[in-house]
């Protein structure tokens, strides 16, 4: 009986080893299943969005792109290709599908540079930095790297940096034209003659190579517009508007030479140019424009009588023209224009535009009810209220072109921009409230960035907003970088304010006479030391610091230290 027993156990206990075997085995194949299913389906998708990018459809190509990466979360393509968009696009998610993509192959140097280069494109200068610093040496001789490189040391306003990455990437690449005509147009730039010199020489041997012929002349042609040398620039003129396939802009840069250099020729090619442009949308607004910026407004609004209506009656043509009535102030011929045509998809700057003619002709409700449809006319679109900020901005309306950049600031794909562009301006008018409002913002979109941090904890301080919160941050910023005199002097500030005023002398005067001696850390080192009662050095620190731009709070943190010293 036991042993029959055992036997039925036994048996059982096969029966279920087998049946798990069965379903481990079912459910590692159903899996792989799935997994070459995936596959599949990324490859579709993929194919599908990469045909839509090569048409420059760049949403249904994002709509393939997005489809495959829901498939797998590990399609490098997919995210390199989402990545390509974003930049494209100029929107803030590139960084996030180059940062996928680099998590996906992070030794992958292309990728490495990519985030680089797109951080760099967005102001993450902390993040483009911190990238490259991933390169192994060993794998740094890439042309690509170096390219970025380069463009991360003209970040910082490192010339020589750039100088020598860009000769790097030359190097290696000696077949790039586009890397060589980068270093030959750096080196054109320079303020070093012998460098100069170097980069007219590369220019001029790119010049025989009929792929970068156009390219070349029109940098030497800049050089020579920009160091006045009349005889040679009309001779690289006259060679580079001859070029039958030179691009219109590239002929309209010659044009540029003979006008600015006097030549007879001007009105022939000029004549020439017009003639061209007559049937073409895109070509007929480049040269309105091209008037426009050589004060010849008034040529262009006679021209445009001549132009056949479809190339009139357009959106781009109508913006160009409006640009030259407002440059002849002519109000009058502005409204009319504003009153022609469709201007259905861009009501936004036509109320802009009856705004601009309302100031101008002293109708001040008429301005703000039109700047008031103009913004509400924008939405959320990014675009329109880009035009609008930059319409706002070059009309010398700072208000108006704040309120924009507020509204920017809650789109995804500008905020950074728009924050930042907020900070230069309440920065500039002083407005420390605003300036506040702003890097609590900043601080929330960009929490790696210590610059943001510091300056948000230096404003809390003077403006004595979460105290207890900003002596934390000053802390912690100046233990990361102890010899960074921005923070040495918030976190002295902090120590300063709570009390410790000799904790506060001994962290600034473990400066450089050289930082100290800069005007904004000055100040603060003036006030400190005005407090320890060393009124000869406090004197000479609150003069120095009096040439610095401070705000209305730093100012009265000036003015009471002064006061201290005069009461003795």
């Amino acid at each position: 009986m036991e042993s029959s027993l055992r036997r039925t156990e036994k048996t059982y206990s096969r029966l279920i080893l087998g049946l798990l075997l069965g379903l481990v085995f079912v459910v590692t194949l159903c899996w792989a299943g799935y997994q070459a299913y995936a596959r599949w389906q990324e490859h579709r998708y993929m194919h599908q969005a990469h045909a839509a990018f090569d048409k420059d459809d760049l949403r249904w190509a994002a709509l393939g792109a997005r489809c495959a990466f829901e498939w797998r979360s590990d399609s490098l393509d997919a995210c390199r290709l989402l990545g390509e968009i974003g930049d494209r696009q100029m929107s803030n998610e590139a960084i996030d599908w180059r940062r996928r993509a680099v998590d996906i192959a992070p030794s992958s140097v292309p990728d490495l540079v990519k985030l680089a280069e797109t951080a760099l494109r967005f102001g993450r200068l902390q993040l483009a930095d911190e990238t490259l610093a991933r390169v192994p040496p060993e794998k740094q001789r890439d042309p690509a790297y170096q390219t970025a490189a380069a463009n991360m040391a003209l970040a910082k306003n490192d010339s020589a940096g750039a100088l020598k990455h860009l000769t790097e990437a030359a190097r290696l690449a000696p077949h790039d034209l586009q890397r060589q005509l980068a270093l030959a147009e750096f080196e054109l730039r320079s303020d070093d003659s012998v460098r100069r010199e170097d980069g007219r020489k590369l220019a001029n041997q790119l010049r025989t190579n009929p792929k970068a012929r156009a390219s070349t002349l029109e940098i030497l042609l800049v050089d020579a517009l920009r160091s006045a040398r009349p005889g040679e620039g009309i001779a690289l003129a006259r060679e580079l508007n001859a070029m039958p396939d030179a691009p219109f802009t590239a002929r309209l840069r010659a044009l540029t030479a003979f006008r600015v250099f006097n030549d007879p020729d001007f009105v022939n090619v000029l004549e020439r140019l017009q003639t061209e442009a007559h049937d073409s949308v895109e070509k007929a607004v480049a040269l309105v424009n091209w008037m426009n910026s050589q004060n010849l407004a008034l040529l262009a609004i006679d021209w445009s009588r001549r132009l056949p209506e479809r190339v009139v009656n357009t959106l781009a043509m109508h913006a160009a023209l409006a640009d030259s009535f407002i440059v002849m102030r002519d109000w009058k011929s502005l409204a009319n224009l504003l009153k022609t045509g469709s201007w259905t998809s861009a009501e936004s700057l036509r109320f802009a535009l009856q705004a601009k003619v309302a100031r101008e002709t002293g109708d001040d409700p008429g301005h703000e009810k039109n700047w008031a449809m103009a913004v509400e006319k924008a939405g959320s679109d990014r675009v329109r209220l880009e035009v609008l900020q930059r319409l706002a901005s070059q009309w010398n309306w700072p208000a108006k072109a704040a309120g924009v950049l507020w509204q920017l600031a809650d789109n995804p794909q500008a905020q950074r921009d728009a924050l930042q562009a907020l900070y230069r301006y309440y920065r500039e008018i002083r407005d420390s409230s605003q300036l506040y409002r702003v890097l609590l913002r900043l601080d929330k979109l960009m929490p790696e960035d210590n610059s943001v941090q510091n300056n948000l904890a230096q404003l809390s301080l003077l403006l004595n907003a979460e105290p207890a919160k900003a002596r934390g941050m000053a802390k912690q910023l100046y233990e990361k970088e102890p010899g960074n005199p921005a923070y040495a002097s918030t976190y002295a500030f902090a120590l300063y304010q709570g009390g410790d005023t000799s904790g506060a002398l001994k962290i600034m005067q473990q400066l450089t006479p050289a930082q100290l001696n800069d005007p904004p850390i000055a100040a603060y080192y003036g006030v400190i030391l005005a407090a320890s009662k060393q009124k000869h050095e406090a004197q000479k620190y609150l003069d120095l610091g009096a040439k610095a731009v401070l705000l209305p709070e730093e100012e009265a943190l000036v003015a009471r230290a002064r006061d201290e010293l005069a009461r003795g």
